[in-house]
């Protein structure tokens, strides 16, 4: 089909994010009439309609709301392929990593970097959320990724990694789960806390988590007050001027020696295990920088 190409499919999904033909135009900087006429020939080809047009604007037909899903796919795909040569070119130097929030893998990339006088390259450091670090690889935006998860959401991993190509690694069993505790809190002098403990407190923790993965799987209802925080420094700010429970991952020990007025205390009686993993593309072979880097995390 001589219109399927990298450019029908934005103007495709910038009509349906706008509602608007009129709209889509003028963020394409392109005329109404074109965009018109190029989505209309399409539709052509395709044998049905895209869009229901009308003085409102457009809406989506049942057939187009197949097209749009396949769409978005294929155009992430096209995306994927016009980045392969930017990450080889890239790839012999420096590290690309993406983390899921992990006080652990941030200190070690800082130690490795200074360990091995890496402070001229150009290294790329992100810490987000679960599924947005699944992403930013499965998007190639970043070669190297890390997160934790437990054993019984696994399976939604594999399942991803298996539909976009990626490869799936072990690093280490048993994280610890803690909570991150001002000391003036009720319970900042307990030795342990358990999940229904926490549950008679409000909590904060990182979002863009499912609760299944992760609060649910600590058996903490779905219910419960939880403020979600995108930043680690929100977290600790969030802790320490409130009644708010942080929970965290291993044992934060940089936090503890900067902010005195927070203790860390491990959270026992979770029914599940967590464990760490690495991930990268299928396709994609770890350069020398980057197996160091994954040795030099592996001896702690």
């Amino acid at each position: 089909m001589k219109n399927f190409n990298t450019s029908i499919f934005i103007q495709v999904l910038e009509v349906e994010k706008c509602g608007s033909i009129s709209r889509a135009a003028q963020n394409l900087f392109l005329s109404q009439s074109n965009l018109s006429t190029s989505i209309k020939s399409l539709e052509n080809e395709l044998g049905y309609s895209i869009f229901t047009r009308s003085s409102q604007g457009v809406t989506i037909t049942p057939e187009g709301k197949l097209f749009l899903k396949s769409a978005k796919i294929i155009y992430a795909e096209l995306r994927n392929i016009e980045k392969i040569e930017k990450i080889y070119k890239a790839k012999d130097s420096n590290l690309s990593i993406v983390c899921v929030y992990s006080s652990f893998i941030f200190q070690k990339f800082i130690e490795f970097r200074k360990n091995y006088f890496l402070g001229n390259t150009k290294d790329s450091f992100k810490e987000t959320g679960l599924n947005q670090a699944m992403q930013d690889i499965i998007a190639k935006t970043y070669r190297v990724g890390f997160f934790y998860d437990f054993d019984n959401n696994i399976h939604k991993r594999w399942e991803l990694a298996e539909k976009y190509f990626l490869d799936i690694n072990l690093l280490s069993t048993s994280i610890p789960v803690t909570a991150l505790i001002s000391v003036n809190h009720p319970l900042s002098n307990e030795a342990a806390l358990t999940p229904e403990t926490l549950q008679s407190y409000p909590i904060v923790t990182f979002e863009d988590f499912e609760n299944d993965d992760w609060l649910g799987a600590m058996g903490i209802l779905a219910e419960k007050d939880v403020l979600y925080i995108f930043d680690r420094g929100g977290m600790i700010e969030t802790v320490k001027n409130g009644h708010y429970i942080g929970i965290s991952v291993g044992r934060p020990i940089s936090f503890i020696k900067e902010n005195m007025s927070l203790v860390s205390i491990p959270i026992h009686g979770i029914k599940h295990q967590l464990n760490q993993y690495w991930v990268k593309s299928n396709s994609y072979e770890l350069n020398e920088v980057e197996q160091g880097f994954l040795r030099f995390i592996k001896k702690f």
